[in-house]
């Protein structure tokens, strides 16, 4: 099999329960994920129910799946039909006489680049943009503040790790183009703001990424990562410091109605209903162009400065559970709270 073809193979959850020096055993189980992040997680049987858990990079290399790894243990494996064998410390098959117990059993998979977690964890890592595409398998992550990691499973075209270079606009079309001279070659990423769909999982996501990196060209789907707490209905409590009385709107309080599957923002200013699209990234949250309603009523000074705020291209947020905080230049514009 090919790099590429092991790649395919091994994406997904492993499970077995393989051989202990001191115990019964140990409940071993390996998720491979398509953004070359794994996690490995081993519960030694008779003596605490608690696992031990480690994560990181794995990629492909000369037929064989490799993890990177601290410290000691085993971090190479091979594909053998259905099944993923761990290899000793040299990348060699196992002999002994629990050899069978080394062959792990591929997990009902549910789509790696489906589930939130992921997503929620790279996230709370720092990385602002994420894709992955496949064909060959590859992954990006974008931490706007830090660097750019682009991975390929394929450890033959190696990776790239790269301080965050200036943004250019495409001559065409709404995104973001970087460009990026290393040592090991020049890289160019365009992320468009066109529908992508993964071709493994059938998910659509809301850009369109091409990472050329010297002769080689890899294309796949990516998005901006955003705080999930987001989602939900919110209703406006204080507004430029001062309290919202609530008997002043008994009918249109004032609200944000948010949909991050959608992109889309509803609600009211106090008096019209309004409509729009948002992107959060990163702590940064833009709302795109309001559609209202054209009612007039007896005070329309909270509604002005409201639809004033959320037109406002430079808003960051702070959200909990319970709390969502608007923000302009460091300074709380707009405070919610959380409608059950």
């Amino acid at each position: 099999m090919s790099n590429a073809e092991v790649a395919r193979a091994a994406m997904g959850t492993w499970v077995g329960s393989i051989p202990c020096a001191d115990c019964p055993g140990i409940d071993y189980s390996l998720e491979l994920n398509p953004d070359s992040t794994y996690r490995e997680r081993m519960v030694y049987q008779g003596r605490s129910a608690t696992p031990f858990v480690q994560s990181g990079k794995w990629g492909v290399g000369n037929g064989r799946v490799r993890l990177t790894k601290q410290g000691t243990g085993n971090n190479q494996f091979a594909i053998d039909g259905e099944a993923l064998v761990m290899l000793d410390s040299e990348g060699s098959r196992i002999e002994s006489t629990h050899a069978e117990a080394y062959r792990l059993r591929r997990q009902n998979p549910e789509e790696p680049e489906d589930n939130p977690k992921l997503w929620r964890e790279k996230y709370e890592r720092g990385i602002d943009f994420a894709a992955v595409g496949n064909e060959p398998f590859w992954s990006l992550e974008i931490d706007l503040e830090k660097m750019i990691e682009f991975r390929a499973l394929d450890e033959e075209n190696g990776s790239v790790l790269t301080p965050v270079p200036v943004a250019e606009k495409p001559e065409t079309g709404e995104g973001i183009i970087y460009k990026v001279q290393t040592v090991s070659g020049n890289l160019e990423i365009r992320l468009m703001k066109e529908t992508c769909v993964n071709t493994m999982s059938g998910r659509e996501f809301p850009y369109t990424v091409t990472v050329l990196k010297d002769d080689m060209e890899y294309k796949g789907c990516g998005m901006y990562l955003r705080d999930s707490r987001l989602d939900g209905t919110w209703n406006l409590v204080e507004l430029q410091g001062k309290t919202i009385n609530p008997k002043n709107f008994e009918q249109n309080h004032p609200s944000l109605v948010i949909s991050l599957a959608e992109g889309r923002v509803s609600g009211s200013a106090g008096c019209n209903r309004l409509t729009g699209t948002l992107e959060p990234i990163g702590d940064k949250i833009n709302f795109g162009p309001m559609a209202a309603t054209r009612m007039a009523c007896p005070n329309m000074e909270v509604e002005n400065q409201f639809l004033k705020v959320v037109s406002n291209e430079e808003l960051r947020y702070r959200v909990s559970e319970e709390r969502l905080e608007l923000m302009l230049a460091g300074k709380t514009v707009a405070v919610f709270t959380r409608v059950e």
